[in-house]
């Protein structure tokens, strides 16, 4: 009797020990479940965000410079953390898009025990550059008349007291927009940050009457301290990412409206000195070429601004 019940003990802890065993097999497959999975993550999101900034960037120099494009991409992936061997990037034939596909091998922890080692990911991007239809952020609070531009040639922005050309469209104007409400304070931070929000090709925008001698003189001070070159841009070698650099909505007089103008098209000045006060509170730009965030229109005009967005 002993003997048989020594038996049946001893063949209940082999059970117990097998049932154990599964038990702590199917415990470390759930860790290796939300562990690893969540560590595959993790990279997966960083390859993401790494592929994004570094088209994005690319973009920038594009149509007029794929080589550079190809340059700043493989330099944003390399300060994110994507080696050279990860990632492969690309320019469509007509330099409108550049390309990022990316593959990294990830070594797992937990997994190992299941059999799993390592684990690949995978990330695409692509951004185009085109013509827009709208700005994301950044505008200023000057409405430049729409006019046959050319290229390193410098245009009046905004005129001083005794100018006509602003004020044969608009009693009272002379050139300033009131970008999200009217007002000194508002005009000023517009002109110095850019206007926070979108403007479209279409959008009717409030004129802001007076010279705004001040708040102009105090903003575009402030454009050309922010230039963070050496030596400080000018017309002859710029930065088209330079705070000197101004986006500027392309407008026309609406009918019918004499308090508002109506965008066409977004154009990129330079601007390179401080304007003076009362009748010398002009401000004068060099049509220059710049690339923003914003959403393509392909059928917009070419104003010397280019945006470049994810389409992958």
């Amino acid at each position: 009797m002993i003997t048989r019940l020594k038996k049946r003990l001893q063949e209940e802890e082999g059970a117990v020990l097998v049932l154990v065993g599964v038990g702590l097999v199917a415990l470390l497959g759930f860790v290796a479940l939300t562990v690893d999975v969540g560590y595959m993550y993790l990279h997966k999101s960083r390859l993401v965000n790494a592929m994004d900034s570094a088209v994005l960037a690319g973009g920038m120099e594009l149509p007029t410079y794929p080589d550079l494009a190809l340059q700043a991409a493989r330099d944003y992936a390399a300060a994110n953390g994507v080696e050279e061997g990860e990632v492969v990037f690309t320019v469509s034939d007509d330099c409108s898009q550049i390309t990022a596909e990316s593959n990294r091998t990830v070594d797992l922890f937990f997994a190992r025990v299941l059999g799993f080692d390592q684990s690949e990911i995978g990330a695409r991007a692509v951004a185009r550059v085109g013509n827009p239809g709208s700005i994301d952020s950044g505008c200023v609070p000057f409405g430049v008349l729409q006019d046959d531009f050319e290229f390193g040639v410098e245009y009046l922005l905004k005129e001083g007291a005794g100018g006509e050309l602003y004020m044969e469209s608009y009693c009272g104007w002379f050139g300033c927009l009131a970008l999200g409400g009217n007002g000194a304070n508002n005009y000023r931070e517009n002109l110095k940050n850019g206007y926070d929000q979108p403007v479209s090709i279409g959008d009717v925008l409030p004129i802001e009457t007076g010279n705004m001698s001040n708040p102009t003189r105090s903003g575009i001070q402030t454009r050309l301290n922010q230039c963070p070159h050496s030596p400080k841009c000018t017309i002859t070698q710029y930065d088209k990412n330079c705070p000197r650099v101004l986006l500027v909505p392309v407008v026309v007089p609406t009918e019918g409206d004499e308090d508002a103008v109506q965008v066409v098209a977004f154009g990129a000045f330079l601007v390179t000195e401080v304007p003076g006060q009362g009748n010398e509170n002009i401000v004068k730009g060099y049509f220059v070429e710049t690339v923003t965030a914003g959403e393509i229109a392909p059928d917009a005009d070419y104003y010397g601004t280019r945006v470049v967005m994810l389409v992958e």
